[in-house]
């Protein structure tokens, strides 16, 4: 029996280098066609109920074997990977933020994906965000922009330090009132007024969602907002826990077991409990490396991205 298994986290995958937002870091469709018939060639493709079976109850699990997850709920799973999954007779496991279907919003860390795509100079970007720090600073006690900048901006694997700083302190390290307003003026400023087209475009709406579960694709939790949940209190996280679970539980028809994703592959001990008393029976983080069958790290479980196997 398999001790482990390789679980593989994609985003974006799209027609990336022909379209107006060439800069976007995903995966072309035909490198994800070639990934997928390379997976389906050295690797046992593992569906849901497999992976919670193994994971949960030891049931014995085929040796290479791999499961494939996709987060955010974005329009390109509706429209280029159910497709190519169904073709070779395979099962995706979807990780939306129920927020952009129920309320119709583009969340704050896909906005901020469009600014850094059409800003390559991330200096100007850089001090922009300085700007507003530094006229805020009376009305929201905030520490000078410099101190923000150096306690945040660490680069690593993907991303430079600046792009960093900006993710960040836009993301999380604002207060959210300001951090709000910050991101709304420069995606309108760089990216689009017209914000109701760009989230049709964006994400998958609640069709999208029934048709590809339809078609045996298997739909888990990525949270409701998309937030950092280590920044809640107990009261926040179990209200988006909730809601995201009440939305992810009426979607599957042959697996009702639901795993959660961490967002921003954020997560501490008081979160996992939340997430276990919420009815999930399993989290999935973004640290890199193998899924242990372990009812122990059901709630850690590691993963990799795209970007490490072949293309």
């Amino acid at each position: 029996m398999a001790k482990t298994c390789k679980i593989i986290m994609y985003h974006y995958v799209r027609p990336i280098k022909n379209s107006v937002y060439p800069r976007v870091k995903g995966l072309e469709i035909d490198a994800f066609t070639q990934q997928i018939n390379y997976f389906k060639k050295n690797f046992h493709v593992l569906t849901a109920s497999e992976f919670i079976d193994g994971l949960i109850n030891q049931k014995e699990i085929k040796e290479n074997s791999v499961l494939l997850t996709f987060d955010d709920g974005l329009k390109d799973h509706f429209l280029h990977v159910s497709s190519i999954l169904q073709k070779n007779e395979l099962q995706g496991l979807f990780f939306l933020s129920s927020k952009t279907v129920l309320d119709k919003k583009i969340l704050d860390v896909h906005k901020i994906h469009f600014i850094l795509e059409k800003n390559e100079k991330t200096n100007e970007l850089v001090k922009e965000i300085f700007y507003h720090i530094k006229q805020n600073r009376d009305d929201y006690n905030l520490a000078p922009p410099e101190e923000y900048f150096t306690r945040i901006a660490k680069p690593n694997r993907f991303d430079s330090a600046n792009i960093i700083f900006i993710k960040r302190i836009l993301q999380r390290d604002l207060p959210i009132e300001l951090r709000e307003k910050i991101v709304d003026e420069l995606f309108k400023k760089y990216v689009s007024n017209d914000l109701e087209s760009f989230r049709e475009e964006l994400y998958l709406n609640e069709e999208d969602v029934r048709e590809m579960a339809e078609n045996s694709m298997y739909f888990g939790s990525h949270g409701y907002s998309h937030e950092w949940y280590t920044k809640f209190n107990d009261v926040q996280q179990k209200n988006e826990l909730e809601k995201s679970f009440d939305f992810c539980s009426h979607i599957n028809s042959n697996e009702k077991r639901l795993i959660f994703c961490y967002p921003y592959g954020d997560y501490d001990q008081r979160v996992i409990e939340n997430v276990k008393n919420s009815g999930f029976v399993a989290g999935l983080t973004t640290q890199v490396g193998e899924a242990e069958f372990e009812s122990s790290s059901a709630y850690s479980v590691k993963r990799y991205d795209t970007n490490d196997f072949p293309q």
